[in-house]
């Protein structure tokens, strides 16, 4: 129960962190301060991901869907975590600056 709770916790956040005005846009920066290289094991990320940050044992990718589809994400998630189909993720979607943005959050099995 409480690695669910995490999960929505870290997922809720995204979801109103993409909501909230004023956000940076460009750059490669997002609200929690930018992109942990840390988090990134798949080279077809670098460069597109908006944000992307760890919390315990979670990790969460923020994005624009225009810049990089949710199945090229999922297949990063994977690579961070060993392989296909090892990522349990939970997707929020979103809009910021009227584009479609996506939070991706997601632990290894």
């Amino acid at each position: 129960m409480t690695f669910t709770k995490t999960i929505m916790i870290l997922a809720s956040a995204g979801f109103l962190a993409a909501c909230e005005d004023g956000m940076s846009t460009g750059g490669g920066m997002a609200a929690n301060g930018g992109v942990d290289a840390a988090t990134i094991r798949s080279g077809s990320l670098t460069g597109k991901l908006d944000g992307a940050a760890m919390n315990g044992n979670a990790v969460v990718y923020s994005y624009y869907t225009d810049v990089i589809g949710d199945g090229a994400v999922l297949a990063g998630a994977d690579t961070y975590c060993g392989g296909p189909g090892q990522a349990v993720i939970q997707l929020t979607r979103g809009e910021k600056g009227g584009r479609t943005y996506n939070s991706m959050a997601f632990t290894c099995r």
